[in-house]
Formats: C-alpha cells, structure tokens, sequence
C-alpha cells in the first residue's frame, strides 16, 4: 500500500476504485496493486474539523478483508460483512459510516446478507441492528 506519492499509475484497463473517507486522515490511501481493481481512499468532510483523525474502519477493511472473500460476494458486499461482524448491533446508519457507503447502499447489502443467512437484523423502536451469523462468522474466519 502506498500514501503521499507522485506520479503516473497505469491502470491497464483495471479502473480505479474511489472511496471517499469522512473520517481518513488528510492525505489519500492508495494500493496501486490490489486485485481486481486498484482503489484509492480519499478524505472528504468539514473544514473545521481535526485533520488528524484515526485510521477509517474503511481503510482498515481494506487491508483486512482476504481477496478469496471479495471474490467471493463482491468488493463492497465483503466490506458490509466485515464492518457488521466487527461492529456488532450496528444501525444501518452505522453501518453506511463504517463501510463508507449510503445509508441506501448499506440498507441493501444488509439484506442480501441477511437472505443469505450471513447476518441477522433485529428492530429496537425505528432502527436496524445488524450482527452476523454463525455462518457469517464461520465464513469471514475460513477466508481469512
């Protein structure tokens, strides 16, 4: 993974993955090597805020999540599946912030997940709690 450097990268064809991060730090994380797709992170958010702020659980996942994994359900739904295992009794809100997704996004992959028995979501008033399964717990483990 590489920050801070200048000049060209060829994508051959690959594209690029931009993820913007509210809580990365000021400069863009870039791993110019991944597979299937090179991504690059990039920080957005208020002008007033710290620009020192911890590493984004989106970086994180990044780096984390095994390529057998992405493979397997897709770069984003892998991102999902990681985030609520590691964030469990997240809201769908949460959720959207951790993975660095939208709400609406989040809101559908939590479904997909769920029907396929990965994770489970239980009401509490207005909200959506999402946990992972046995099986999604099994899963992340075994490709990891």
């Amino acid at each position: 993974m590489a920050s801070g450097n200048a000049g060209d990268i060829h994508l051959a064809g690959r594209g690029l993955l931009l993820i913007p991060s509210f809580f990365g730090a000021v400069y863009p994380a870039l791993d110019d090597t991944a597979e299937p797709q090179p991504w690059l992170t990039y920080p957005i958010g208020l002008r007033d805020t710290n620009p020192f702020l911890p590493p984004t659980d989106t970086a994180r996942a990044l780096s984390t999540i095994p390529n057998s994994l992405t493979a397997l359900l897709g770069h984003t739904r892998a991102v999902v599946l990681w985030t609520i295992a590691h964030h469990p009794g997240c809201t769908t809100t949460e959720l959207a912030r951790h993975a660095g997704i939208s709400p609406g996004s989040a809101s559908q992959h939590a479904t997909v997940l769920r029907t396929a028995g990965l994770t489970h979501t239980t009401r509490h008033h207005s909200s959506a709690l999402h946990s992972t399964t046995p099986a999604g717990t099994n899963l992340l483990n075994t490709a990891a």
